[in-house]
């Protein structure tokens, strides 16, 4: 049997999965293969290069380097790179214990958190990080590639705040989904979530002014650019932006916020801002929602939920503190 290459293990698993009856979703695959990415781009600097230099603990110490990380997100990357390590074993590719693999990697793993959505930060101040604008460069010169890289993040983070969109529902939005005819953006555009359900996504006017700035600013140098959101090189110029550089966009802006808190004194604010990832934009809309007023059903319709059930079971510590403001607002005194 030929070898197999650690960076192209996870084409070959995302092909596999394809065409299997039921397939992973879309956007699961998508998140399965950077986790992948991650686990090659670690094992490259160990001198590991193909699937038959993994070793038992590699996958372990492979998660102990991921600094930084929401440990939802650790704990997704944990199970994709395990999946696909599954797949190479059940190949014969994989020389090692799968056992022990997993062994490891529970140990490594943070533990799995309560199906409740964790407490945020206030990122009314996060969503401005990037709103300035640098002065235009020479097309193609690095000048230029960083005005188009801070136009794009300012759009990214605004769509993410005013939708409360998944990530890779807002990856995958094309310019002309938000764009009308006349070169307006539009204030509603639709996406495709998980088991393949289409919503409408909306776009309030701060990010309907944050995506005009970027596609208008970035025409001269990408005017057949297909995707919303795109890399502006050096290497994968024009190309759909991935996953892993919208994470660095929002945590980036994420921790030096944090950095400028902390140093006015507001130590616990700067801790929970680090903790943010492109998803706590979907916690934060879904709970101030909640605490505004809205429906249980109108937040599970906006978020993409299949039911309210499940918006009711990851929001009702939220949804408890509403009814306890009203409990007491309201409720009638012995004595009144």
């Amino acid at each position: 049997m030929t070898e197999l290459t650690i960076a192209s293990a996870a084409d070959a698993w995302a092909a596999a999965q394809r065409t299997r009856r039921k397939p992973l979703a879309a956007s699961t695959i998508a998140t399965y293969c950077d986790a992948w990415r991650s686990f090659a781009s670690w094992a490259q600097r160990e001198g590991r290069h193909t699937v038959a230099d993994i070793a038992a603990a590699d996958l372990g110490a492979w998660i102990d380097s991921l600094k930084g990380m929401a440990d939802g997100t650790v704990l997704t990357y944990g199970h994709g790179a395990l999946a696909i390590c599954k797949f190479l074993a059940d190949r014969g590719y994989l020389r090692c214990d799968l056992a022990l693999i997993r062994l490891h990697l529970r140990d490594a793993l943070p533990r799995a958190y309560a199906s409740r959505a964790p407490d945020v930060p206030d990122l009314r101040h996060l969503v401005s990080f990037y709103d300035g604008e640098l002065p235009p460069g020479e097309p193609g010169s690095r000048a230029e590639r960083d005005r188009l890289n801070m136009l794009r993040n300012a759009a990214l983070l605004h769509t993410l705040f005013s939708t409360g969109a998944r990530i890779s529902e807002v990856l995958s939005l094309n310019a002309d989904d938000v764009r009308a005819d006349d070169g307006s953006i539009l204030p509603r555009a639709f996406v495709v979530g998980k088991g393949q359900r289409r919503r409408a996504v909306f776009l309030r006017a701060h990010a309907q002014r944050a995506i005009l700035r970027y596609l208008h600013a970035r025409h001269a140098s990408f005017p057949h650019a297909e995707a919303l959101f795109i890399s502006h090189g050096p290497r994968g110029a024009g190309g759909r932006l991935g996953r892993i550089a919208a994470w660095e966009i929002v945590t980036s802006a994420a921790y030096r916020v944090a950095d400028q808190i902390e140093r006015e004194g507001r130590i616990r604010e700067a801790r929970a801002l680090r903790s943010v990832t492109p998803h706590t934009f979907r916690h934060f809309v879904a709970t101030w929602l909640l605490n505004e007023g809205a429906q249980l059903s109108e937040v599970s319709a906006i978020l993409g939920h299949a039911n309210t059930r499940i918006t009711e079971q990851y929001y009702a510590r939220h949804t408890d503190e509403r009814l306890q403001e009203l409990h007491d607002q309201f409720a009638p005194d012995p004595e009144s």
